[in-house]
Order: C-alpha cells, then structure tokens, then sequence
C-alpha cells in the first residue's frame, strides 16, 4: 500500500502528470469561459456597479452595459460629474450635457480566475480531496479578482481622461492599478490566489 501511493504521488507530482491535467483543465475551462463569458458579465453588472460607485464617487454612472466597439464585444460605462471637481487648477462644475464613456474589452474579466482555476487543478495534490479544498478556498478569492478588474479599470479609464486633458502628471491610485492589470497583472493575481489555495487546502 506504502509503494503504492508514493508511486501515486510520484506521477501526480511529474512533469507529465501537471502537464496533462494541464491540458485536461484548460480543455474544459477554456470553452466554458467562451461560452458563459457574456453571461456571467450580465450577473456581475449590480456587483460592479456597487464597486465603481465605491471607488469612483466623483463621477455619476449613467449606464453601465455590454455593447460593441466595432467586432469587439465590450463593457461600457457611461457617466457625468456629480459634483463639483478640483482637478489640477481647473474647477469642473456638473454639467447634464457633460457626458463621458469608457470601455474595455470583456474577454479581460475571466483572464485571472479564469488561469487562478487551471492552476489548481494542474498543481499535484497529495490526495484526490485536495482539488475540492482548493475550489472551496480559491472562491471567495475568486470573488475578488472579479471585482477588482473590470469596473476600477473603467473608473481608471475615465480618470485618464479628465487628468490627460485638465492635469496631466497628477497620480491616481485607480490609473497605478489599472496599468498594473493591464501590465500582466491579472496573470500575477491569479497565480498568486491559486498557491494560496493550494497552501491552505493542504493545511
């Protein structure tokens, strides 16, 4: 029985055997995330309007939709000042007629949860079990990601805007993190909730 799952463990834990619940894993998710991408995007729009009332609360949202940006499929939010702006040395006062809109495309809203669930199913695993621990531990991480990408990129995409034209060089945290998304770190983000996962599911 003692040989017997060493030899298991051994197998779970070769090159082979991550590369093929690599591709096992990604056979499976890839399609789904294609398929249920523009759905799942419909269910989080509340959430996400939630989140960039939170860190946006200068501008007022006006809409918040899927739309198409010629063969692109994109979220798009649409809003106006809701109060007066200092902004470098310019002073906005709302406007009705002031109206701007920012978007970005939806194939980036799964990419980190979409690689944080491949990895914790290719990473070997002592036991069989060890996979459903990861998923329960990886969820709510994966709650995170989600809100934490796509409506701040558009609250950023909006603030570049308005600091481009009024101030340009003036910081802006939401301009840092989304450059950091949109610099690879969706992917960092994803691999870093998958170990955690795999760490407390061992645990």
């Amino acid at each position: 029985m003692t040989v017997s799952g060493s030899s298991s463990l051994s197998k779970s834990a070769s090159p082979t055997g991550i590369f093929v619940r690599l591709v096992l894993a990604s056979s499976v998710l890839l399609p789904l995330a294609v398929l249920y991408n523009e759905a799942l995007i419909e269910a989080w729009l509340p959430a996400y309007r939630l989140v960039f009332a939170g860190v946006a609360n200068d501008f007022q949202l006006l809409k918040l939709v899927l739309d198409y940006e010629g063969a692109d499929r994109v979220l798009r939010a649409t809003v106006t000042w809701k109060h007066i702006v200092v902004l470098g040395e310019h002073v906005i006062s709302p406007d009705p007629r002031g109206i701007a809109n920012a978007s970005t495309l939806i194939a980036h809203a799964l990419q980190a949860p979409l690689l944080a669930l491949i990895a914790i199913f290719s990473w070997p695993a002592n036991r069989l079990h060890e996979f459903v621990w990861r998923t329960i531990c990886l969820t709510p991480m994966l709650g995170l990601l989600i809100l934490a990408d796509m409506p701040c990129v558009l609250a950023a995409e909006l603030w570049q805007i308005a600091i481009d034209g009024l101030a340009p060089g003036t910081l802006s945290p939401l301009i840092v993190w989304k450059d950091f998304l949109q610099g690879g770190g969706r992917y960092a983000l994803g691999l870093a909730a998958a170990m955690a996962a795999v760490h407390w599911a061992r645990r």
